[in-house]
C-alpha cells in the first residue's frame, strides 16, 4: 500500500508541475510512443474518442492539442468554489483543451464527432462509475460483476468515430509514457464490444502494476440489482 500513497502524493504535485513546467520539461514528463496513430486517423478525416483511465497519470493528457492536429475536447465537472473552479479550468485548458461541462456533455460531444468540416479528438476517462438510475450494464472486471458506461461506445457508434485506448506507464516519479492502441473491432453489432475491449486493456495495465490505479475512487459502490449483463 506504501506504493500507491507515494503514487497518489505524486498524483497531487502533477498538475502543478506540468503547469509550471517549460515545454522540454513537459515532453518529458509526458512522453507519447507513437503518436502517429492519430496522425494516421487525422489524415483519413476521422473523428476519434481516446478512452482513458484513472491509471498512471491523466491530466498529462491536457498536452495532447501539442501532440495532434485534432482539436481535443474533454468532459469537465464544475465545481462550487468559484475560485478553485477557476484554477482547475486554467489547469486543464492552458494548452489547448476544451472543456465541455458535463450537464450537456453528451449531445455537445456526440454533435462535434459528427462534424465533417474538421475532425475532433474526445477524450473521456471511461472507468467512472455509471450515473444513478435504474438499468447498468454490468461485465466482469478484476473478477468483479462491474457497472460500467458505455457512453463512448454510444457516441463512436453513432458517430462512426475511431477509438483508442491510451496506456499510461509511470517510468519515474513524475514521469511517463502513453501508448495509443486502436480499439477497432470486427462487429461492433456485439453488445459492449469496445467497452470490454477497453476493460480487458486497462485490466492487464492494473495487473502489471496495481499501485497506479485509483482504487480509492470505489468503482463497486453500484449493486448487481437491475444488472444487464452483457455475453
Amino acid at each position: 500500500m506504501s506504493a500507491y500513497y507515494r503514487h497518489m502524493s505524486d498524483l497531487l504535485l502533477e498538475p502543478f508541475l506540468f503547469y509550471l513546467a517549460p515545454e522540454r520539461l513537459r515532453k518529458r514528463l509526458a512522453n507519447y510512443i507513437n503518436p502517429e496513430v492519430l496522425e494516421l486517423l487525422y489524415t483519413d478525416r476521422r473523428p476519434v474518442i481516446v478512452f482513458a483511465s484513472h491509471y498512471g497519470n491523466w491530466e498529462y493528457l491536457i498536452n495532447l492539442p501539442q501532440v495532434t492536429d485534432y482539436p481535443v475536447y474533454s468532459a469537465y465537472s464544475p465545481i462550487k468554489n468559484s475560485l478553485l473552479d477557476s484554477l482547475m479550468i486554467r489547469l486543464r485548458s492552458f494548452l489547448g483543451v476544451k472543456l465541455i461541462p458535463k450537464k450537456g456533455f453528451y449531445r455537445q460531444a456526440l454533435s462535434l464527432l459528427r462534424q465533417t468540416a474538421i475532425p475532433n479528438l474526445l477524450v473521456v476517462i471511461a472507468d467512472q462509475r455509471p450515473a444513478p438510475g435504474n438499468d447498468k450494464f454490468h461485465i466482469s472486471f478484476l473478477d468483479q460483476d462491474t457497472a460500467v458506461q458505455t457512453g463512448g461506445e454510444r457516441m463512436a457508434a453513432s458517430s462512426h468515430a475511431a477509438v483508442v485506448y491510451v496506456e499510461s506507464q509511470k517510468r519515474s516519479r513524475f514521469s511517463y509514457e502513453f501508448t495509443f492502441r486502436l480499439m477497432e473491432h470486427p462487429d461492433r453489432s456485439t453488445p459492449l464490444s469496445i467497452t470490454k475491449a477497453y476493460y480487458h486493456f486497462l485490466e492487464k495495465s492494473i495487473s502489471r502494476a496495481p499501485s497506479y490505479w485509483l482504487w480509492s475512487h470505489n468503482r463497486w459502490k453500484i449493486p448487481a440489482a437491475n444488472a444487464i449483463h452483457a455475453s
